[in-house]
């Protein structure tokens, strides 16, 4: 029992006890005096009167009491679902974060309140189900009570929902808003997720040298202060630049670095991720054993932690090394079960990405129709989405279609385009590539 209750329970008593013991000296009055003067009257109704407040102290005090209790036991229980709200809401974030194979920044938003705290959860909720207009939606309600790097963490939030629908002119408006915001706010940690969001999205599109920029930048505030999660992801990024250039031992020691780092933090997610990159080395290479050791690796944890992104590009690039051993149907079937997850959770550079694969694995059959229409497909989506690297890889293999099916002049057209595509994103080997396409079709 709380103990302004047992106070008012004491109070409740007395009075109760005052009032019992004036009603007593006022009956043994009664019986002594049976003509009272008005001297006596006026006693008499003193002490009348001191019984009536007595009571309704006690009474009051009683009620004050009870109501207290309720209020602290409401209280009490509010603030327990706020906590286990706040609970489900970081375990979404961690949820996310595994199955997604990104950083997910909610600053302080888990212990918002209720206006602000009630939509950001919902929206959460909606991302695990890979809802993402509708976490947009519940986001942008947030936004109407939130204040300084509570809205960094929820433009973050949009462009994250944006990217990964494969928008992004929307995401990179949200992030820059974002990391507007985060300086404004000298919020940090904001600013380089931000910062290195964009250089995603710079990589994606082909520009290599400004996403190398802001990576590093975010790889500088990340060091500075001390979170090694950020650091890692950030040299694995850097690392990936360098492979789409073609400079592979600076590449590895990148994403070398990044899993060692994973690993002495205990990051899971993260480790799989750097085991994947470092796979796709050897992969280049044509160390095949080696490059499948790392993807194995790497699926296995994925696996455990429910990483349904990189899982999926995982099951990708397994698939494309049982392809280049022969064994076509293995690799079709690890390509069909990447594009299943990458269209289920709305993965558009990944579900582009698979379709051109399968796409090879049809070609090398010599099925050039359908092998076409899965090239023509991916192609619509890279388009879709901005993403001038997928683009030009569909290109090119476009080209290998109608070469294989004679029409030399199409053929042409596509490992041109193809060219002038890897050319501006500084994709070296894919340079020397799309040129021996060109030089064998001219027979030079």
């Amino acid at each position: 029992m709380n103990i302004q209750l047992i106070i008012g329970v004491i109070v409740f008593a007395i009075g109760l006890i005052f009032v019992l013991f004036l009603r007593r000296i006022r009956r043994r009055r009664k019986i002594k005096v049976h003509h009272w003067t008005p001297k006596e009257e006026k006693k008499d109704r003193v002490l009348r009167i001191c019984s009536y407040l007595a009571l309704v102290i006690g009474v009051l005090a009683l009620a004050v009491a009870i109501l207290t209790e309720l209020h602290i036991f409401r209280i009490g229980k509010e603030t327990k679902e706020t906590k286990k709200e706040a609970k489900e809401a970081n375990e979404n974030v961690k949820w996310m974060e595994k199955h997604l194979g990104i950083p997910i920044y909610v600053d302080g938003l888990p212990q918002a309140d209720p206006p602000v705290f009630d939509p950001f959860a919902k929206g959460l909720k909606l991302m695990t189900e890979y809802k993402w207009d509708e976490a947009i939606a519940e986001f942008k309600k947030s936004m109407k009570e939130a204040k300084a790097s509570q809205l960094v963490a929820l433009y973050s939030l949009i462009g994250f929902c944006y990217y990964t629908q494969g928008k992004l002119d929307l995401a990179l408006e949200n992030w820059s808003k974002s990391l507007s915001l985060a300086k404004e706010f000298n919020d940090k940690q904001g600013k380089a997720v931000n910062l290195g969001n964009i250089g995603v999205i710079y990589q994606t599109r082909g520009d290599l040298d400004k996403a190398l920029k802001y990576h590093e930048d975010a790889l500088k505030i990340d060091k500075e202060i001390g979170n090694k999660e950020g650091e890692a992801q950030q040299l694995g990024n850097i690392g990936l630049i360098y492979q789409t250039r073609g400079d592979l031992d600076k590449a590895l020691k990148y994403h070398e670095d990044a899993l060692k780092i994973g690993r002495e933090i205990g990051n899971k997610e993260g480790e799989a991720q750097y085991l994947g990159n470092i796979g796709l080395i050897y992969q280049t290479r044509g160390d095949l054993d080696k490059a499948l050791k790392y993807h194995e690796d790497a699926l296995k944890i994925d696996r455990e932690i429910g990483n349904r992104e990189d899982e999926a590009k995982i099951l990708g690039n397994l698939g494309l090394i049982y392809g280049t051993r022969g064994d076509l149907d293995k690799a079709l079937k690890y390509l069909e079960d990447a594009l299943k997850i990458q269209q289920e959770i709305g993965d558009k550079v990944g579900e582009a990405h698979q379709l051109g694969n399968i796409g090879l694995i049809y070609q090398t059959r010599g099925d050039l129709d359908k092998a076409l229409k899965y090239h023509e497909d991916a192609l619509k989506i890279g388009r879709e989405i901005g993403n001038k690297e997928g683009e030009a890889q569909d290109l090119g293999n476009i080209g290998l279609v109608f070469e294989g099916k004679g029409e030399k002049e199409k053929a042409l057209k596509y490992y041109e385009d193809a060219l002038r595509l890897f050319t501006e994103i500084g994709a070296q080997r894919e340079i020397e590539i799309a040129k021996g396409n060109i030089k064998r079709l001219k027979g030079e």
